[in-house]
């Protein structure tokens, strides 16, 4: 296991750093963002090729993870490729210089990838011969869940974007009635369920430093406190918002 996880961290060194190389001539560093889907479904090719264990479960949860991989890298094209620079990596370069900038965002996710896919290196590594079972079969709904929860997140997102009018407004129709971020809700809940199809067949309960270690970033670095820290003082009426609605989890409104 420890040889797939550097093979993994030096395959997606190699290709963020020509992701960089190119992000300097076409002035888009956030090219980064859209590289993190694929990534993971890299990691399920390199991780077949190289262990040859090609079982029910490790076909299934490679479709899973293509599904998410590919709908996640199509938005985050559709959403950034006619857009200027993403402010994120513009402070970044701005404070650090561009070297920085690759330590600091491109290096970091090559560390992430590898972290977070240890419950794919774990259940493609396993030699167990044990078949789908009923907490594999729980992993894959919550992944599945996660994947939906998400994908209608982001289309209710973009929907209500689209409509110049809503321009300063905030988004509180659909799922985001219920969350402030359902949409880092639905990702955060697919990678628990990877970790659940991983220990269902593996038992390897360490693997869970992967959801973890995502679910930490989604809340506390690059999704929801980053976020709301940006917006929360820009939108008329996102106070009353925090007041009433979860930050994560999708739950019924409090009360006042």
């Amino acid at each position: 296991m420890i040889a797939n996880f550097l093979i993994i961290l030096i395959f997606n060194w190699f290709i963020v750093t020509i992701l960089w190389i190119y992000s300097q001539y076409s002035k888009k560093a956030d090219i980064i963002d859209t590289y993190w889907g694929p990534s993971f479904f890299f990691v399920c090719i390199i991780l077949l090729l190289n262990e040859n264990n090609f079982t029910l479960i490790n076909f299934i949860t490679s479709i899973i993870v293509f599904a998410w991989s590919l709908r996640l890298m199509v938005y985050l094209h559709l959403r950034n490729h006619k857009k200027s620079e993403d402010i994120r990596y513009v402070k970044i370069k701005k404070k650090y210089g561009n070297f920085g900038m690759y330590l600091i965002s491109y290096i970091t996710q090559v560390i992430l990838i590898a972290i977070v896919s240890l419950p794919l290196q774990a259940l493609f590594v396993s030699d167990l011969d044990i078949k789908i079972n009923f907490i594999s079969i729980i992993g894959i709904i919550v992944s599945v869940t996660g994947i939906v929860i998400e994908s209608l997140a982001d289309s209710q997102l973009t929907k209500f974007k689209s409509d110049s009018s809503n321009a300063g407004k905030v988004m509180n129709k659909g799922l985001w009635n219920y969350s402030r971020h359902p949409n880092y809700f639905g990702d955060s809940l697919f990678w628990w369920g990877i970790f659940i199809i991983s220990y269902g067949v593996t038992f390897n309960f360490y693997v869970i430093i992967a959801p973890i270690a995502m679910t930490y970033f989604l809340l506390k670095v690059s999704g929801v406190s980053m976020l709301e820290s940006q917006i929360k003082n820009t939108k008329e009426g996102y106070e009353d918002y925090i007041k009433t609605t979860s930050s994560f989890i999708i739950m019924p409104k409090k009360k006042r």
